[in-house]
C-alpha cells in the first residue's frame, strides 16, 4: 500500500505563476483511542498552531474524512476496534487521502500494513512529530509563490518569508493562519514566499527590497511604513497588534 501522490487541491488555483489557496494548510485530524492521551496530544498540537479534531477510533475518523477535508491525518496504528492501517487504507480507497498527508504513530516493531506513510515510533520526540507534520505538508504545498486573500488588497499587503524545509517556518505559517481567521479575506493579501531553491533575478530583487536576513520573517508592506516580525510569531501578540492596526476587531467579532 503506498500513499496517494499529493495533486494540487481544488479550492486552488494559478494565476501568473503564484499559487492562490484558501486556507493554510493546518487543519490535522488526532486519532487516539487513549482519552487522556488524546487530551494532552490535542492541546500540545493546539499550542502549536494546529485546528485539531480529536477522534478516539479508526471508524470515527473514516466518518470524519468523509465529511471534512483535513491536511494532516495522525493516527495511533494500535486502535480499540479497527487498525490505523485500516483506516488508512479504507480512506485512501475512497479518495480522501488526495490531498492529506498521514502519520502514523506505533509501538509495534513491524507494523503490518503502512508502507509508504510515515512511521514514528513511540516514544515519540514531540519535536520530531512537529518535524515529521512539517515535511509531509511541504510536500503538499504546491511549488513556488503561495499567496492567500483578496488578489487587490485594499487595507493591508503582508509577505511570509519561509523556508519549506524549516519546522520554524510551517509553525510560523500556522500561527499566521491562526491570527488571520477572524478577518475578512477580502481585507488582505498574504503572500507566502519560501526561498529554499531561490528564483531569478527578480526574486532575489525583491528580497533585497524587502532587507530579509532569515526566515521566518513577516513584512507589512501596505499600509506603510514597512514593518518587520521576524520567528515563529510565538507569542503572537506582536502580529495581533499589526493586524489590529490595519484591520481595527476581527470580522468574526
Amino acid at each position: 500500500m503506498s500513499e496517494p501522490a499529493p495533486q494540487e487541491s481544488p479550492s486552488s488555483s494559478r494565476k501568473s505563476g503564484v499559487v492562490v489557496l484558501e486556507h493554510l494548510p493546518n487543519r490535522l485530524l488526532y486519532v487516539e483511542d487513549d482519552e487522556d492521551l488524546r487530551e494532552m496530544m490535542t492541546t500540545a498540537l493546539a499550542d502549536a498552531g494546529f485546528e485539531v479534531t480529536p477522534v478516539g477510533s479508526a471508524e470515527s475518523a473514516l466518518e470524519q474524512l468523509a465529511t471534512s477535508q483535513f491536511d494532516i491525518v495522525l493516527t495511533d496504528y494500535n486502535l480499540t476496534g479497527e487498525t490505523g492501517a485500516w483506516l488508512l487504507e479504507n480512506a485512501a480507497e475512497k479518495g480522501y487521502l488526495e490531498r492529506t498527508a498521514a502519520i502514523v504513530l506505533t509501538s509495534e516493531r513491524h507494523p503490518a500494513h503502512v508502507e509508504g506513510y510515515r512511521l514514528l515510533r513511540k516514544p515519540a520526540d514531540f519535536g520530531v512529530i512537529l518535524a515529521t507534520i512539517s515535511e509531509a505538508v511541504g510536500a503538499l504545498l504546491p511549488a513556488g509563490v503561495v499567496r492567500v486573500g483578496a488578489p487587490q488588497p485594499t487595507e493591508l499587503e503582508l509577505v511570509l518569508y519561509v523556508t519549506s524545509t524549516s519546522q520554524e517556518s510551517h509553525k510560523a505559517i500556522r500561527n499566521m493562519h491562526r491570527a488571520l481567521k477572524p478577518y475578512d479575506k477580502n481585507r488582505y493579501r498574504l503572500t507566502i514566499i519560501d526561498v529554499a531553491n531561490g528564483g531569478d533575478d527578480a526574486w532575489y530583487q525583491g528580497l533585497d527590497e524587502d532587507r530579509v536576513v532569515v526566515t521566518p520573517t513577516l513584512v507589512r508592506k501596505k499600509p506603510g511604513p514597512k514593518t518587520w516580525i521576524v520567528g515563529t510569531f510565538s507569542p503572537i501578540e506582536p502580529v495581533d497588534r499589526l493586524l489590529a492596526a490595519a484591520l481595527g476587531g476581527g470580522d468574526d467579532d
